[in-house]
């Protein structure tokens, strides 16, 4: 049996403006995903780091933790979010995308240091917390606020999911939920005695619950965002046979119960690209992942990953960069 998580709180939010052509129902649909570590406006960061906490804070603390051995959260100038900004840009006039799933963003406020021009910010988690989880969608798409998956923070120091319908009430209608992982496990099994996977494996039911709610509701859907997981190696094991705890996220997810209940993944089979010289990942573990749905209607599929510009090397920017996927009929 599969845990239950809170019922959703429906906010409606209409985007302004008018949608340019290929953010217009029908046209397909571009999804990007991005974690730009600690994203905070210079004033909150200089306020939080003046106290900040010994251990990491709890999802209603407002703070910064600086722990002892570990680098703190970044301290960044103006250049360094123009150079951040470039990114958003980018995303927009060149990539075309259409919603971008942010996480380690402390709100709209924050966002806005990046995401400039052209689009709407909302959203975001209920969280003190200054790493929170929400979405900023090209301007003139329409979306509803779903409420937060609040299942998803399993222990009060762990991510809520953020839930957005894009084109509510029409045939192109699709939901999205942007996750943020809890980080440590990022591959083996998660019955392992290592706390990290064990908070990990509570919250793949969480998740599971969410997708098997939108198969039976017949809603096109993705889940993305940074999943602290090795998806191509997780998703070579099975699930094991038990639900509620399960040893792998991939097949616990994409396991066809209910019927419908199919994942694709959008770095299945892609090299993996860095973001920069100092990239210290070699596997993603930014992932997009869409219902069988949103695939039978966008055939054409093209991933695409946007490394920082060589210009900015040496820059205060994330330890992450987008990965994309556009989707077209």
């Amino acid at each position: 049996m599969i845990p239950r998580f809170p019922a959703l709180l429906l906010t409606l939010t209409i985007g302004l403006g008018c949608a340019p052509e290929h953010a217009t129902a029908g046209q397909g649909l571009t999804l990007a995903t991005w974690n730009l570590e600690w994203l905070m406006t210079p004033q909150v960061r200089d306020s939080l780091g003046a106290s900040c906490t010994a251990q990491q804070p709890r999802s209603d603390q407002r703070a910064l933790p600086c722990t002892p051995g570990r680098t703190p959260p970044p301290i960044r100038t103006a250049a360094d979010f123009d150079a951040l900004a470039r990114s958003a840009q980018a995303l927009r006039s060149t990539h075309d995308a259409d919603v971008v799933a942010l996480q380690e963003v402390d709100g709209p406020e924050a966002a806005r240091q990046v995401f400039r021009q052209g689009w709407q910010l909302g959203c975001f988690v209920q969280r003190a917390h200054p790493q929170k989880v929400g979405f900023a969608i090209r301007d003139g798409i329409p979306y509803r606020c779903n409420g937060d998956l609040a299942a998803l923070d399993i222990d009060g120091g762990t991510r809520a999911g953020a839930d957005v319908t894009l084109w509510p009430g029409t045939r192109q209608e699709v939901r999205l939920l942007a996750v943020h992982l809890k980080s440590g496990c990022f591959d083996g099994k998660l019955d392992r005695r290592f706390e990290p996977c064990a908070r990990l494996r509570q919250q793949v039911p969480v998740v599971e619950a969410w997708i098997d709610q939108r198969v039976r509701e017949g809603v096109a859907f993705a889940v993305l965002g940074d999943f602290n997981r090795r998806l191509d190696k997780d998703a070579r094991y099975p699930a094991g046979p038990d639900e509620a705890a399960p040893f792998n996220l991939m097949q616990a997810w994409s396991d066809q119960d209910p019927a419908g209940a199919e994942l694709l993944r959008a770095t299945e089979g892609q090299a993996y690209v860095r973001c920069d010289a100092d990239d210290r990942h070699k596997q993603y573990i930014d992932d997009i992942l869409i219902d069988r749905k949103l695939a039978d209607r966008n055939k054409n599929r093209r991933f695409m990953r946007l490394p920082f510009e060589p210009v900015d090397q040496g820059r205060t920017l994330s330890d992450h960069c987008p990965v994309i996927w556009s989707l077209r009929p």
